[in-house]
Formats: structure tokens, sequence, C-alpha cells
């Protein structure tokens, strides 16, 4: 394991790579520094649903298997990453001139911008603004290494491989449609074809449809920035998201891990092995033309 201590990230199988599949985990983080909890004006258990509650424990059988892995261990609420890092709302931010910064997107509007501001029944999340060279200290601690490393990773692999997918692991709360009742169980997100080939999309929706889950492709999660950042599947470096719902895995109340997370590590263990065997194959078929 390589540890990034202080960029509040870990790495796994990024040395000897065995497979041309990236699992990163970036929203699972439970490490909440001390600026985020003297800052809060709600209490600091708000703050968990803004993790993807226990999603690291998905991946451990994938360490196991030598699979290449990152996984952020700093919490969401201290920087997002999975936002731009010029995604700042400047309202919340000291310092931070409106022009300098492009148009507030729709999760920013919604609170949930590179630092989230505030939760659905809860407000706002912190009691006062924090200045710019914080939020540009967190940038520099932690974004930027962590997706330096991830490109860093695709393109090492690309050129071992030949071609090169990053699995962006997350997790959802259950979905319910009040016209059919049950929503889907994962969600696939390949940004409507635009983060990855269709095959590798079609391949994770036929392979969890046959464990008998529910699957969805697009809806409600195509993807954000980490894979709009890191797909060029031009280049054959593929990006895909891939949201769990929680009740699969975690307890009841979905706070604590439960039954559901042995067999959750297997099943995504075998997602890597049938996307490595997928891209692998089209690969030397490339490459024969």
């Amino acid at each position: 394991m390589l540890d990034i201590s202080a960029s509040g990230f870990a790495m796994w199988g990024t040395d000897n790579m065995s497979v041309p599949v990236l699992l990163s985990v970036p929203h699972a983080g439970r490490d909440y520094p001390a600026a985020v909890i003297d800052a809060l004006r709600v209490p600091p258990a708000s703050l968990v649903r803004l993790e993807d509650r226990y999603a690291d424990l998905l991946v451990r059988r994938s360490v196991q298997s030598g699979h290449p892995v990152i996984v952020a261990h700093r919490a969401r609420a201290w920087i997002d990453l999975n936002r731009d890092e010029q995604d700042i709302d400047v309202e919340m931010v000291q310092g931070a001139q409106r022009a300098d910064y492009p148009a507030p997107g729709v999760k920013q509007r919604g609170g949930l911008g590179l630092v989230p501001r505030r939760l659905s029944g809860e407000g706002d999340l912190w009691k006062r603004q924090f200045t710019l060279d914080d939020i540009n200290d967190r940038i520099a601690a932690l974004h930027r290494p962590y997706h330096q490393a991830v490109s860093t990773v695709l393109e090492n692999m690309r050129q071992k491989f030949g071609v090169a997918i990053l699995l962006d692991v997350h997790s959802m709360p259950p979905l319910h449609n009040p016209a059919t009742g049950a929503g889907p169980q994962f969600v696939i997100g390949d940004r409507f074809g635009k983060s990855a080939s269709s095959q590798y999309a079609e391949l994770l929706m036929s392979r969890l449809q046959g464990h008998g889950f529910k699957a969805a492709l697009n809806h409600p999660y195509a993807g954000d920035y980490i894979l709009r950042r890191h797909a060029k599947p031009r280049a054959n470096i593929h990006a895909i998201q891939l949201e769990v719902d929680r009740s699969l895995y975690l307890d009841a109340d979905l706070r604590q891990p439960g039954a559901g997370v042995e067999p959750l590590k297997l099943l995504i263990a075998g997602l890597v092995e049938a996307l490595a065997d997928e891209a692998l194959g089209s690969s030397a078929l490339i490459a024969a033309e």
C-alpha cells in the first residue's frame, strides 16, 4: 500500500498493475480535520449524509486481489473530489470574487460545490466563512494530488495494457419511484456515452442484472467531474461511475456495515475482472486491425 497520509488518500496495486482497471473511492472518507468540526453550526453527525458511507469497504477484496485501487480518507465535507477546483461558492469564502469563477452549476446552487455549503433539512453547515487561502490549501493538499495520482495511474495503465478504465465507486440512498416502486440498486454512469465506450456500461449492466439486481444507466446519476476530467475514450482511457444502493451493504439505519458487505466485495472484484477481460480483448482486436 502507498499511504499518502499528508494528502488524505491511499493507493494499492498501482506499481505493478495486474489489470487495466483502476477503482477509485472519492467520497467514503471519515477523516474530519479539526478545522471542519470547529466551523460547524450543525451536529457533526449531520455530515454522515455527505459520505458514501463505508463504500471503501466494498473494494477491499479488490485490494486483496492486487487490483489497482485509490481511496480518499479525508471527508467530503473538507473538500469534494468530484467537483472542479473552480466550483467555489464565493458567498462562503472570504476573499473570493464572483468574477474570478465560472457561473455556479446545479450542484453548487444546491449547496454541493467544491466545499459543501448546506444540506436539505439541515440548512447551512458552517457558522462562518472560510478564507480563500484555506480553500486553496485544501486544493493543494488533497484535490490536486488525488487527481494527479489518478491521471498518472491511468496513463501508466494505458501504456502497459493499451487501454485503461477508471471505475469510480459511490453509494446512493435507496431509490423509490412512486409509479413503479423500488428503483435501481445500481446506477452505471458514463455521461451518456461521453466518458467510455458503450461496451463497458453494457457489460456492467448485464453482469449486475445477471446477479439478480436492478440496474439503470445514467439515470439519475450520469457521473460528474471525475469522469469529465479523466475520461479520454479516443485515447482508450475510459471512465465509468458505479453507484451502489447503501441498503445493500449497510444496516437498517444506513449507518454501519451490514451483512451485505462481504458479497458486494466479491461482486465488485468480479466486475473488475470482467471489465479487464473485455478491455484486453478489445485492445487486442484494435491492435490487430
